[in-house]
Order: structure tokens, then C-alpha cells, then sequence
């Protein structure tokens, strides 16, 4: 009694089985999303904030003290370089250097009849050595008066633009008076302190990108012009210069500036996130290969903005199950619809 028992209940699992199969076989393929599989490098991104600075940049202070008489420039004009932008008072000095040619021209005329002289015999060498003295004496004397001539003028060390004066005609100065700034802003160096590891990136690309803080100025290509010698012990940090190219002058010294340091690595497959699923063994994707769903473990390599990238046995264009996945098994025949593209 008990064996026909055992062996009813073994028909009955026998029949439940089979009809679970035939369903299964009846199943319609399951409706999913399906998209090709791309690679994407991966990247290290490094931010910082930096400051520029002019390419050359200096604060202009007179040479002397003495009464300003004419102030050449307005503020934010561009100057030549030689330009005078500052006269002082120098007609004490302009006396002195007349003074000093017409010594010159009399030493010359003793000179020179000291010369014609001693042809004749009629002078000793001696005294045409204190006349040629008396000439280079008289030399070093309008030089110097020319020197003072020149150091009452404020003229532009280099073609830039100047900033403002608050100096006027009539104003004394000193050599401790500050009167303006002179900027060559041609190109501008973005000043940042970029972490340590940075220099990991440096070794791989001698470009940055920079971002002004203000508008809707894009990214602006810049190249390493300078890499401090040492790191910052208190901070951990080095210093960096980054020149761009600001010919049109659209950018001005002291503004902010964001500043990305980037570099490509290795590329591998990107991974929506929604695509990515997570098992007992760790994350794996579906694959779509001739109908049927395909199960592959992956590894996750790094997180991106918009995708994930993974390792694993893929290959360039197989199709990825992107929508879908919940429902899906090994070997599950599907139905693959191609994904939209925005």
C-alpha cells in the first residue's frame, strides 16, 4: 500500500514537471531594450580654484622726487612700450645739461687748438693731456645731466595696459609714490595649488583646462608654463602656472578661474548604471547574442557621469540589455528591441 503511494505521488511530479516545461516552451520571447556596447577611456579629474596674472605686471614708482607737470594716460589705456606716461618737473635739470654741452663744446674747441699747437711745438704733451681730461670730464658731466632728464620721466617699460592713477598735475611725488600699474596681458597666467598627486597627471599631458567663474565662456585650452620645485609641507599642495592666450583680451589679472586637470586612461565598456546588475558573485550584465540572454560577470573599473565602466569578456558593438533585466534568466530567449537615440 505504502510502494503504490510512492509511486502515485512520483507520477504526479512527473506530470507537473512535463506541464511546467510545455509552458515554458510555449513562453513567448521576453520584450527587452537593447543598445550597442561602446568603450570609454578612463579619467583621473583633478579641480582647483586659480587666479591670473598677468604675463608681465609691474607697479610704477617716479625715480625721483620732484612736482608732476603732465600725466599722459588714461586709466585701462593701452601704451607702447618707450610711451612717457609721466612727466615730472625738470627744468633744473634740462639748465644743467645745457650747461654741461656747452662745457663739452669749449673743451673740445681747447682740444682741438691744443692739438693743431703742439704740431708746431708751441705746447707741451702735458697740457694736451689735461685737455683731453677736461673733454671726457665734460663728457661724464652732460651724461649724467641727460641720466637726470631721463629720471624725470616715467616711460612704459613694455606695450600693455595701464591701470588707474590717482596722480594729477601739480602733485609731488617721491620715489616711494606709487602712480600706477602697467599690465602685458597679452597672455595670463592661471596661478593655482593643485593636491600633490597632480603631478602624477603632469607627467602625461601639459594641458589644462580653465573655466572663468563669470558668463558663458567655455572651456579654455591652457598649457603648464610653470610647476613649482617643491611641494607645500603644510598643505600638501604645489603650485602651478597655466598659460592661455587672451590676445583679444577678454580676461583682465586677478580674476578666478576654475582649473581641470585631466588624463586618459585604458578604455573599457560603459555601463548604464540601470544595466548593471548585482549577484551572490558580485555585478554582471545580459548581453543579447542571436535571441537569446546572455549572463557575463563584470568588474567595475571606475564610475563616470553618465555610465558606468566594467571589465569583463565584451566585446566593441555586442548588444548590451539595457532595459529589461529584471525579468531575465540564462539562455532566455528574448525579444531585442534597438534603444532610442535622443
Amino acid at each position: 500500500m505504502k510502494s503504490r503511494s510512492l509511486l502515485a505521488l512520483l507520477v504526479s511530479c512527473i506530470v507537473v514537471t512535463s506541464t511546467m516545461l510545455q509552458a515554458n516552451e510555449k513562453r513567448p520571447a521576453t520584450a527587452v531594450i537593447t543598445a550597442p556596447i561602446e568603450f570609454v577611456a578612463t579619467h583621473d579629474r583633478i579641480e582647483a580654484v586659480g587666479t591670473s596674472d598677468a604675463h608681465r605686471s609691474v607697479v610704477l614708482f617716479p625715480a625721483v622726487a620732484d612736482r608732476v607737470t603732465k600725466v599722459n594716460f588714461k586709466s585701462a589705456q593701452r601704451v607702447n612700450k618707450g610711451d612717457i606716461l609721466f612727466q615730472l618737473d625738470d627744468r633744473k635739470e634740462q639748465a644743467q645739461a645745457k650747461h654741461a654741452q656747452i662745457q663739452l663744446d669749449n673743451a673740445k674747441r681747447d682740444l682741438l687748438r691744443l692739438q693743431n699747437s703742439i704740431k708746431n711745438g708751441a705746447t707741451t704733451q702735458s697740457a694736451l693731456d689735461d685737455a683731453q681730461t677736461k673733454v671726457a670730464l665734460a663728457e661724464v658731466a652732460l651724461t649724467q645731466a641727460q641720466n637726470d632728464i631721463a629720471d624725470h620721466k616715467v616711460v612704459a617699460a613694455f606695450s600693455g595696459v595701464v591701470g588707474l592713477t590717482d596722480i594729477e598735475a601739480g602733485d609731488w611725488v617721491t620715489n616711494q609714490t606709487k602712480l600706477t600699474t602697467l599690465d602685458d596681458r597679452s597672455i595670463l597666467y592661471i596661478d593655482f595649488d593643485a593636491p600633490e598627486q597632480a603631478l602624477d597627471l603632469l607627467k602625461d599631458s601639459t594641458h589644462v583646462r580653465v573655466f572663468p567663474w563669470y558668463g558663458n565662456t567655455g572651456p579654455i585650452d591652457a598649457q603648464i608654463a610653470h610647476v613649482d620645485s617643491r611641494i607645500d609641507s603644510q598643505r600638501r599642495t604645489i603650485r602651478i602656472k597655466a598659460a592661455i592666450d587672451n590676445q583679444q583680451d577678454k580676461f583682465i589679472p586677478g580674476m578666478s578661474f576654475k582649473v581641470a586637470l585631466m588624463n586618459f586612461g585604458q578604455r573599457y565598456a560603459a555601463i548604464p548604471e540601470a544595466a548593471l546588475m548585482w549577484g551572490p558573485t558580485g555585478p554582471y550584465i545580459w548581453i543579447a547574442e542571436q535571441g537569446i540572454a546572455k549572463r557575463v560577470d563584470v568588474q567595475v573599473i571606475q564610475r563616470q557621469k553618465n555610465h558606468v565602466l566594467v571589465d569583463g569578456n565584451i566585446a566593441q558593438q555586442q548588444m548590451l540589455v539595457v532595459e529589461g533585466v529584471q525579468r531575465l534568466r540564462e539562455g532566455q530567449a528574448i525579444n531585442p528591441q534597438l534603444a532610442k537615440v535622443n
